[in-house]
């Protein structure tokens, strides 16, 4: 294929990717206006509790003052409103995560398209200089391969997490409608059970979220997003992880941050879920514009070459995703060494921009 193809065929890649970052951003903007206006309605409604839990303890402190109407309506008023104010309140929780997981998928397109940019310029200049070993054929394969991997990890997370929790709820939710027909009390135990449900599975969401592009990334950068990310693994997973930084301070363009960090997190990922270990640790250190990470672990090690060989499985499928994260999207070089009972070292070599 003729380099001035390929250029064409990113520059449409790009326009379409700019025009999908529009449609998200007024999705995102539509989200936000429902996201005030069930803001306020929950404000409404609290004060409208209060106010009616306010009269209902005038009531149960005067009974006698009120006709039994009277008191049928003031309960059935507040149950209404509570459950009302409950609704709305989860409506809103559903619209925050909304939002966000909006906003991390713009981001997410801005630094493809960012990425799609250098690569074109990348042609540009191999088009001008004759002897750059360039081949835009393969480098449009691979980013195309990466980003897939990407999007099959992340289809295979969702399908283990979020989905299945929500499969469960939709389930407990039915049982909760039959109940209502038949015993009030049993239902009203569900209906708490299933709240409980609900939120443990929003905090699974926002977990999933963060792990999926941390917000701090933006704000702070790489290093105090890795230092965070550490110490969560670290007190969740029972596993002491350190982290050790030298010479490396400075901001990085948002894919390399990106990039950089899912490479870390897949790494300590699979010493918590495959090695068994009980200490790792992560060492990043800047020499000359050349970043060198190293990953390793106490654990039960593997067999690097069967693991390799079978890097498109499922179970492998982390080892191919390191790989071209480092390789493909940031041109760096990246390797492993492991044994039966002697741990694993997962290394990388990034030439910084």
């Amino acid at each position: 294929m003729a380099g001035e193809e390929v250029q064409q065929q990113i520059t449409a890649a790009i326009q379409t990717y700019r025009e999908e970052i529009d449609r998200t951003r007024r999705e995102i903007n539509e989200v936000e206006s429902l996201l005030r206006q069930g803001m306020t309605e929950v404000d409404k409604l609290s004060l409208r509790e209060t106010s009616i839990a306010n009269r209902v303890r005038d009531l149960d402190v005067n009974l006698e003052r009120y006709e039994k109407t009277d008191i049928k309506t003031f309960y059935t008023s507040l149950i209404e409103v509570q459950m009302r104010l409950q609704t709305m309140r989860a409506q809103v929780e559903q619209l925050q995560t909304r939002r966000e997981t909006l906003r991390n998928r713009q981001s997410l397109l801005s630094e493809f398209v960012e990425l799609l940019e250098q690569a074109a310029a990348q042609l540009e200049r191999s088009a001008k200089v004759a002897d750059l070993p360039f081949d835009p054929q393969t480098m449009i394969a691979n980013i195309i391969q990466s980003q897939e991997s990407e999007r099959l990890r992340i289809s295979l997370q969702m399908h283990d997490g979020p989905a299945q929790a929500m499969s469960n709820l939709v389930l407990r939710a039915e049982i909760c409608q039959r109940l209502l027909d038949r015993d009030l009390d049993q239902a009203r135990a569900e209906l708490v059970a299933l709240k409980n449900a609900v939120n443990n599975t929003l905090q699974e969401t926002r977990k999933f979220i963060f792990d999926l592009r941390p917000m701090t990334l933006d704000d702070l950068g790489l290093v105090p997003t890795l230092r965070r990310y550490v110490a969560q693994v670290s007190e969740k997973h029972k596993i002491d992880v350190s982290l050790m930084v030298q010479n490396f301070d400075q901001r990085l363009p948002g894919h390399y941050e990106v990039t950089i960090f899912r490479f870390i997190q897949e790494a300590i990922n699979n010493v918590v879920r495959h090695s068994g270990a009980t200490q790792a640790r992560v060492m990043l250190d800047n020499s000359d514009n050349t970043l060198q990470i190293l990953i390793e672990d106490n654990g039960s090690g593997f067999a690097v070459q069967d693991a390799i060989a079978s890097a498109g499985t499922r179970k492998n499928m982390g080892l191919a995703n390191m790989r071209q994260q480092i390789e493909v999207l940031l041109q760096g070089e990246f390797g492993i060494e492991s044994a039966i009972g002697r741990g694993t070292r997962v290394a990388a070599t990034i030439p910084l921009p």
